[in-house]
């Protein structure tokens, strides 16, 4: 790619990249990811009794999305500029501030601005995370340990959900707390980590030392041109989990299934993803990266065709456990993709970019998955967004094929 070098990744050392450190980034991980779906788990019970009208949910439901797109967005810059760590302990803090304000607040108005800081800190703190974890290890262990991240991450929203079912027995009016704890947490552990070990020739990018051999400055265009298949192939997949979100529900309801069969089936898909995301490096390593990941990718997109003709609870639940498979491997190639592709000196924005085309497609998919259920049934929207992930996966993989000619 002329004028710009995407395929630059950080210089390999000799430093293990499991790190106390790392680990301490990996317990924030569990610690967010817990409060979010968590969160997410309880959040319109909560709403309702808190006396917010039942039109209004989808005003305060909408500033997760916003929030996050927007944090990061503008935080990618903030990493790149003031350091990992920072970043880490900032957005921890802002998440616990923003949770606390949602606690304690009743006009409708400062609940949804103090959920939009909430998630805005979590997706802060997340994108420091993994700009922490791109640069703070050699290349050679990138796959490997965004699969540990995201097995730890994942792990954590299984048991979120778990830990608040326990604590609302009695009513949601504790479900909060659960946040300010968990969120509490992650900030005290923040701080207390050390910084990350990063490699010395990358070092000033990542603690925003500026040096004279600073690396020239990286415009947001050279970020979108160096990760845009990526881009492209996660708006592509967030779309159709958006749909996803409104369609499970009534799919599983079709087939006959009862109401604690639908936040159990989740388990299915989750399990995979926390068992097998670590070992996501051993899958066809002598294949490009960029073909893994979009042929797999493809696959997830073709599994929703099979959904639309499943007629069994139980089959539906066998192709979650598949889904699962395929998401320990796609979501962790994907990280490390974007570690390889963008500029080191810019990753913060990459990795900001890519989880912002995230938020963003995941709430287009919510918001439209409704009307088109109305209007089309549940196979028909299956269809529909599979369509739609198996289109943009291969925009993603002629994009990619355009590119490796390039180079």
């Amino acid at each position: 790619m002329a004028g710009v070098q995407t395929a630059v990744s950080p210089p390999r050392v000799a430093a293990a990249p499991h790190s106390v450190t790392l680990w301490g980034a990996y317990a924030v991980t569990f610690l967010l990811r817990c409060s979010q779906m968590g969160t997410i788990a309880i959040i319109v019970p909560y709403l309702l009794d808190r006396g917010v009208p039942v039109a209004m949910l989808g005003t305060i439901m909408i500033c997760s999305a916003f929030g996050s797109a927007l944090s990061n967005l503008v935080t990618g810059r903030l990493v790149d500029r003031f350091g990992a760590w920072r970043s880490l302990v900032g957005g921890c803090f802002i998440a616990f501030l923003g949770a606390v304000i949602f606690l304690v607040v009743s006009w409708l108005p400062a609940m949804a601005a103090s959920y939009l800081i909430t998630t805005g800190g979590m997706a802060a703190a997340g994108n420091a995370l993994r700009t922490t974890i791109g640069l703070g290890t050699p290349a050679a262990e990138h796959e490997r340990t965004f699969g540990r991240f995201n097995s730890i991450g994942t792990a954590g929203a299984l048991v979120g959900p778990l830990m608040v079912g326990l604590i609302v027995i009695d009513g949601t009016a504790a479900a909060p707390w659960f946040a300010v704890a968990a969120l509490g947490s992650a900030s005290v552990l923040g701080l207390l980590s050390r910084k990350p070990a990063i490699p010395s020739e990358l070092r000033k990018t990542v603690e925003g030392k500026e040096e004279e051999d600073a690396p020239a400055k990286v415009s947001l265009l050279d970020v979108l041109r160096a990760v845009g298949p990526v881009i492209a192939l996660v708006s592509a997949t967030a779309t159709m989990y958006g749909v996803y979100a409104v369609l499970w529900g009534p799919f599983l309801r079709e087939l006959g299934a009862a109401d604690p069969i639908i936040p159990w089936s989740f388990t299915a898909t989750m399990l995979p993803v926390v068992l097998l995301s670590p070992h996501a490096n051993k899958v066809l390593p002598r294949t490009p990266r960029w073909l893994v990941v979009g042929v797999v990718t493809a696959m997830l997109g073709a599994l929703a065709f099979v959904y639309s003709m499943t007629t069994s609870i139980w089959m539906a639940i066998v192709i979650s456990v598949v889904e699962g498979v395929l998401m320990a491997i796609s979501v962790p190639l994907t990280y490390a993709l974007i570690t390889k592709l963008a500029p080191p000196a810019a990753l913060g924005r990459a990795f900001g970019v890519a989880s912002a085309s995230d938020s963003i497609s995941s709430g287009i998919g919510t918001s439209i998955a409704g009307v088109l259920i109305a209007a089309g049934g549940v196979s028909f929207v299956f269809e529909l967004a599979g369509a739609y992930c198996v289109a943009g996966t291969a925009l993603a993989l002629v994009w990619w094929w355009r590119k490796s000619i390039k180079r």
